[in-house]
């Protein structure tokens, strides 16, 4: 496996945040399927795992980065993470009920998804789910800011997905049953999802277009996509 020093100390401070629409989801999904062990591939500075482990679940994560690791194990207080690659997982086979992939796969190429995706299978139990949150490659939002699209701002992002192309690849790995509406936590702040304006709409009006734009179809309009599936039986 090759360790990855392209990422930074500076590259996890900038991004050193959980993102809790997406860590509530995640505890939702978790708590309905009664999944309790959990893997993060791609956990960055670990606030996700930390978040799940203090809601009741037991979770683990794996990064390229060393300084990702690190922080992980610094701010967990003990070894829940390890240095590995998505495509060669350190877990035994049916280790995991759930596994996450948050902002990881834009990172892989092509070759490197399947190898993923084929290693997901593996670890994950006969009954299994994977979830996964990437950019929106056909989000109108996309054409309207062009370059500025916080998508293509970061260089380390190769491979990018529509709904259709990301369900394709899953199904074509062994996975079905395939969800990209949610549930979250409406009544945290989602101002960083919408323009400027969404800040001054009347609190009744907000939740409305929170509800709408997580879990309605009004979803594939947003700058990521999210996406559930479990292993086809």
């Amino acid at each position: 496996m090759k360790i990855n020093n392209y990422y930074d100390l500076e590259y996890f401070i900038e991004r050193d945040r959980i993102s809790l629409p997406t860590a509530h989801a995640v505890k939702i999904i978790a708590k309905k399927n009664k999944l309790a062990k959990i893997l993060d591939v791609g956990c960055g500075t670990g606030k996700l795992i930390k978040f799940l482990n203090k809601n009741g679940f037991t979770t683990y994560g794996c990064d390229t980065a060393i300084t990702a690791v690190n922080f992980t194990n610094k701010i967990n207080r003990k070894k829940v993470a390890t240095v590995a690659s998505a495509e060669k997982l350190p877990y035994k086979n049916n280790a995991f009920d759930l596994l996450l992939s948050i902002s990881t796969i834009e990172h892989l190429t092509k070759t490197q998804v399947n190898k993923f995706l084929k290693e997901a299978r593996r670890v994950l139990k006969p009954n299994g789910f994977i979830f996964i949150v990437t950019p929106n490659l056909a989000t109108p939002i996309r054409i309207l800011q062009g370059k500025k699209w916080f998508g293509y701002k970061d260089p380390t992002h190769i491979n990018f997905f529509t709904p259709l192309s990301l369900k394709s690849i899953l199904k074509k790995n062994g996975f079905s049953n395939f969800k990209f509406l949610f549930k979250t936590n409406y009544r945290i702040s989602y101002d960083w999802e919408f323009p400027a304006i969404f800040r001054n709409l009347p609190k009744p009006l907000k939740n409305l277009t929170i509800f709408l734009f997580f879990s309605s179809p009004l979803t594939f309009l947003r700058n990521s996509i999210w996406l559930s599936a479990k292993i086809k039986k």
